[in-house]
């Protein structure tokens, strides 16, 4: 397996750093998370401070149970600011249960976001209707984007068998495949092959969830650098080219993951934090990786969960990442 290395990326800030996508829309490279956030004043809140220390991009999704918080705080923000909401970037995602009924999936969201269009929608998994099921639901993410509802697609936890299913039918090409990545999972075969496909990746869970936050070789890079342990997991994704997806609900750690353009990794750092590669998958959605566990003790890449209940058919959220 290749090893990512330093991309040298330019420095900018959390409102300025975009990725260009290959329909030719930009995508800001840091959105605020709102995974397994409640939908009521703590995620609005959330996602103002957000707007408030710069960052243009909110990843949400059916699933979650949230949008309408996230339209709220879109709305409330922009009416109080003046910035207009063609500088907001907003993505929701297509539940696993909704596959067969998209169209009307894609119309609840723009519903309870309160938006006459999405910047992203995303296939949030492939889910276990099959693959022809989740064709004519790319029909209907496709036909959204000819009436102008949403203005990229894409999908999320794709391996590259469903990836190149899609591609070949497609008549419209997903602009991202959203997986966990982080050092302790990098999913790099995964990168490597969507990446080469002219897909980009958007990395959720870009700091393990925590659990790996106080390893040595972290805090020592963290030390070097006068930062905390997770800005120095935030700029390595960056430095991959991941489109990075940070959650929190606590707005100095908020404003603590965008501060993250006032320094580089250098190449023996990050010959270091590619190192850490040992198969440490926290989510359960997704393709299991191909690197294993360095201990007996360490958490062994996970097959996908079964679809459940979600999106217009309701239902409690029990994922563990995104």
């Amino acid at each position: 397996m290749s090893k990512v290395a330093a991309s040298g990326i330019q420095v900018g800030n959390v409102s300025t750093q975009v990725v260009k996508l290959n329909n030719g829309q930009t995508i800001p490279q840091i959105a605020l998370g709102v995974y397994k956030a409640p939908n009521d004043g703590s995620t609005e809140n959330a996602c103002k401070w957000a707007f408030d220390a710069g960052y243009r991009h909110i990843d949400s999704a059916a699933r979650y149970m949230n949008e309408e918080a996230v339209g709220r705080a879109v709305k409330e923000w922009t009416a109080a600011t003046g910035v207009p909401r063609e500088e907001i970037f907003i993505t929701s995602k297509l539940w696993d249960a909704d596959h067969d009924k998209a169209a009307a999936a894609i119309d609840d969201s723009l519903k309870k976001l309160q938006l006459d269009y999405m910047d992203l929608y995303l296939i949030h998994s492939p889910g276990t209707m099959g693959p022809e099921v989740r064709l004519e639901a790319w029909k209907a993410l496709e036909e959204a984007v000819d009436a102008g509802k949403i203005k990229s697609i894409g999908v999320s936890n794709f391996d590259v068998e469903e990836l190149d299913h899609l591609l070949a039918n497609c008549r419209i090409k997903p602009v991202v495949n959203q997986i966990e990545s982080h050092p302790f999972f990098a999913h790099e075969e995964l990168r490597e092959a969507t990446i080469a496909r002219g897909i980009h990746i958007q990395a959720y869970s870009p700091m393990a969830q925590g659990v790996a936050l106080d390893r040595p070789e972290i805090k020592a890079i963290a030390t070097k650098h006068g930062k905390t342990p997770a800005q120095i997991l935030l700029r390595w994704g960056l430095q991959v080219g991941n489109i990075i997806l940070p959650k929190s609900l606590t707005k100095h750690r908020i404003e603590s993951n965008c501060q993250i353009f006032d320094f580089e990794l250098d190449s023996d750092d990050m010959e270091i934090l590619n190192n850490l590669d040992e198969g440490l998958k926290v989510g359960k959605l997704g393709p299991k990786g191909t690197s294993q566990p360095a201990s007996p003790g360490g958490t062994r890449p996970g097959s996908r969960r079964s679809s459940g209940s979600g999106g217009l058919s309701g239902g409690k959220l029990q994922m563990s990442s995104s």
